[in-house]
């Protein structure tokens, strides 16, 4: 059975529970997760970078262990007790070791740096200057000119441009439909097309005689009989739809489900789309009586499961 979504206990024991025992340590594993070495007899934990046993078999101070002990106390250790402390914080040592690495500094962090770095101080050396900034050097400025974005702005923006800015506009507009008559032909097409339909409609409703009439016997029937449009209505109400869905994208671990069943009555099913297409187990709540959600400790791939709704 797989279980694809954490278990709360509410406090209850595990009675009777055994470690997964395994001769090597578990591949892909994730931070707390545990396991049985069935070759040295010990319980590990992994911590997100290695696998620690649980027990205090053989234990000595470890690095991290060492360096929390010195953070979380009171107690100093002198400068001198550091082999080449002092030389590694010389100024120049510093500088070289800035100039040499991958980080930088933040701005803020040296004086006077963020005012000479401002928008209007730069602004201010560029205007008094005589040099000029090439538009290539200015981010996204040659894309912003040309004649496809411009375009898209105009689409995008309230504003617009007169139609008399546009050569031949005007002339071009003169011989096109206005919208007034436009939605007058639109109408009259809707009318006809109403006017054809019921007449259609009559031809197969009153084309047959009234023996044969079936929608006028089943109107008869139902009529004469309260039993037989209570049974009908009751058919209706009582049966059951199914809804199914492929679902899983990689990123979520919730996942709604509109299933559109208008009950919250529903059988949930869960599986594998693979081969042997296990049946699977995901938290599921009844959002409402029209979707569900289902909920994994872990986001499932794309696709990887198909949900099927009965109601």
């Amino acid at each position: 059975m797989k279980l694809l979504t954490n278990l709360e206990m509410n406090k209850n024991q595990i009675v009777d529970a055994v470690l997964q025992s395994l001769a090597i340590e578990p591949s892909e594993a994730i931070a707390g997760q545990i396991y049985y070495n069935t070759k040295n007899k010990r319980a590990y934990v992994y911590t997100g970078s290695a696998w620690i046993a649980m027990d205090a078999k053989d234990a000595s101070p470890t690095a991290i262990s060492i360096v929390n002990t010195i953070n979380n106390g009171d107690s100093l250790i002198d400068i001198d007790k550091i082999k080449d402390i002092s030389t590694k914080l010389s100024a120049s040592n510093i500088v070289d070791t800035i100039n040499k690495g991958s980080e930088n500094i933040n701005a803020e962090k040296i004086n006077g740096l963020a005012n000479a770095l401002g928008a209007e101080a730069i602004v201010e050396k560029i205007n008094s200057g005589n040099n000029k900034i090439n538009t290539s050097k200015i981010d996204g400025l040659d894309e912003k000119l040309k004649i496809e974005t411009i375009i898209q702005a105009l689409i995008a923006s309230d504003e617009a441009i007169p139609t008399t800015k546009i050569t031949g506009l005007d002339n071009a507009l003169a011989s096109k439909v206005t919208d007034s008559q436009a939605q007058q032909k639109a109408n009259t097409a809707l009318q006809e097309a109403k006017e054809y339909a019921k007449a259609e409609i009559s031809k197969v409703i009153g084309g047959a005689s009234e023996a044969y009439d079936t929608l006028k016997e089943i109107e008869e029937i139902l009529k004469k009989s309260d039993s037989a449009n209570k049974l009908i209505n009751q058919a209706m109400k009582g049966k059951t739809s199914k809804f199914s869905q492929d679902i899983g994208n990689g990123r979520d671990t919730q996942i709604l489900i509109r299933h559109n069943l208008k009950t919250q009555d529903v059988l949930v099913t869960l599986r594998e789309k693979e081969s042997p297409f296990k049946v699977v187990y995901a938290d599921v709540e009844i959002t409402d009586e029209n979707t569900i959600t289902l909920k994994f400790a872990k986001a499932p791939k794309i696709n990887e499961y198909r949900a099927i709704i009965v109601g």
